[in-house]
């Protein structure tokens, strides 16, 4: 097979440019680090930070349209590829803060930070079954390593082999779906698929087994019950940042697998997976709903309550429509800004590295008003409470949704669902501003944290206000899904 290389680095510039800089990074650190805080481990933090963002600026340049055998640069994949990167900086700068604390530098931090960024920017463009297994397992032993790399942190080593298993178990489906697809269908690429799938009035048993068993391995990834087991026993004992970039990178990639398995691979097919993907849908929403409100942990409540957006996310996949399709990506987006600030405050109020309980904020609007404004913000935007970003995503989302008449209920389940959050996330409030703080000392807050929290907060403030820029350019990443 003859592979054109100007072509090759037309759809995948970004992922040669992240594993150069990934490369550089592991040579610094093998020079002049040796995994120490002071100098080099903090030059390897801040030649991630730098390389990151220059890597997110040049995307602008590119144009949509490079298609080829290992993969395409669709609307879809540019929008995506932006979007991983985006939230790498955001956990770079989540990290900062939590690293300046350790006495041993963490230089491997943001060096397997790239790699997996890597792996995300990869799996957006897949165009095939053998990219997207490639990529997915990139990503998957690299969060593996991200969730364990604290090793004097017994719940860390714990939270990485809990990864390990799941990971395993979901990779042994995927595999297993694939097989299936390709005895049934001869080829791996997606666009030959879709067209078998298209060609045939009712779908193999052999064939609908095997998506059946891709669903599931990319239900593991989303966090959809019942393949969300994993979420609050891993999100407790990561690492801080390692959570952060879980509870929005992991959670993407399972969204971006979705959407090109149920808009491109299935097309109009998909309408007769309505009913398992309303199904899904219903029990994520409860499964998260419930079991945010007996939650004691900060990290373990925004595993539930990240569960709880999974579901909303997989009501827009229910529905297939280029509006819920958009709707999705506008989600995604909101879901960033409003977690990051959540996890990065978790971070600052955090005394000891592994101390998460919600009493830390108690107080916090006594302590530090900024904070405690900042928390708040995340809180109502994540609750779908107007006029933040969060509302105008579950809007948007349900908008879709009720135009399908066979989703009705779903819809109307999915507002009972989003009255119940109220709950949980007013109780978080509540701690803010009615409790009395169970720690009085000082919260030191860097340039750069107030920097990224203030940047979260506004664009929480200002997508809830002003929405059309966001949701223009999510609704063009969306519009190739549906050529």
């Amino acid at each position: 097979m003859n592979i054109d290389t100007s072509q090759l680095f037309a759809i995948f510039g970004v992922e040669s440019l992240l594993g150069l800089l990934g490369l550089v990074l592991i040579v610094t650190d093998l020079l002049v680090g040796k995994g120490r805080l002071t100098g080099p481990a903090t030059a390897v933090r801040t030649l991630a930070f730098g390389g990151l963002v220059a890597i997110f600026a040049w995307s602008f340049v590119l144009e949509p349209g490079a298609e080829g055998a290992l993969g395409t640069l669709d609307s879809f994949a540019l929008f995506f590829k932006r979007f991983f990167l985006a939230t790498a900086v955001a956990t770079l700068g989540v990290a900062a803060p939590y690293e300046d604390r350790l006495s041993a530098g963490r230089a491997e931090f943001p060096t397997l930070l790239v790699f997996t960024t890597l792996g995300m920017c990869l799996l957006s463009s897949a165009n095939d079954f053998v990219t997207l297994f490639v990529g997915l397992e990139l990503v998957t032993v690299v969060l593996f390593l991200m969730a364990a790399y604290r090793p004097q942190l017994p719940r860390s080593i714990e939270a990485g082999i809990k990864f390990v298993v799941i990971g395993a178990l979901s990779a042994a489906f995927m595999v297993y779906g694939i097989a299936f697809v390709y005895g049934t269908t001869g080829s791996f690429e997606f666009s030959q698929i879709s067209a078998v799938i298209n060609a045939q009035e009712s779908l193999p048993a052999g064939l609908k087994f095997g998506l059946l068993m891709v669903l599931v391995g990319l239900g593991f990834k989303l966090g959809a019950v019942p393949f969300h087991i994993w979420i609050p026993d891993v999100y407790q004992g990561a690492p801080t940042p390692t959570t952060a970039f879980l509870s929005v990178g992991s959670k993407a990639v399972g969204v971006v697998l979705l959407m090109r398995l149920v808009y491109t691979v299935m097309g109009p097919a998909a309408a007769q997976w309505t009913t398992v993907l309303a199904g899904l849908a219903a029990l994520t929403l409860l499964m998260g709903g419930l079991g945010a409100i007996p939650q004691t942990e900060l990290k373990r409540f925004l595993g539930y309550s990240g569960i709880s957006h999974a579901g909303f996310l997989l009501v827009a996949l229910a529905t297939h429509s280029e509006a819920s399709a958009g709707a999705i990506l506008f989600y995604v987006v909101t879901y960033l800004f409003a977690n990051m600030a959540a996890f990065l405050v978790i971070v600052i109020v955090s005394r000891t590295d592994d101390d998460n309980h919600m009493d830390r904020i108690n107080g916090l609007a006594n302590r530090s008003p900024f904070l405690a404004l900042v928390l708040t913000t995340s809180m109502l935007s994540l609750a779908g409470v107007p006029p933040f970003a969060g509302f105008f995503a579950k809007f948007m989302v349900l908008r879709a949704a009720v135009a399908e008449p066979a989703l009705v209920w779903l819809v109307a389940f999915s507002l009972l669902m989003a009255v119940t959050s109220l709950y949980y996330y007013l109780c978080i409030l509540k701690r803010i501003y009615m409790r009395d703080a169970v720690d009085t000392g000082f919260l030191e807050i860097s340039g750069g944290a107030r920097l990224l929290l203030l940047l979260c907060m506004l664009a929480v403030f200002a997508f809830g206000i002003y929405q059309q820029p966001l949701v223009q350019a999510a609704e063009a990443g969306a519009s190739s899904l549906f050529r």
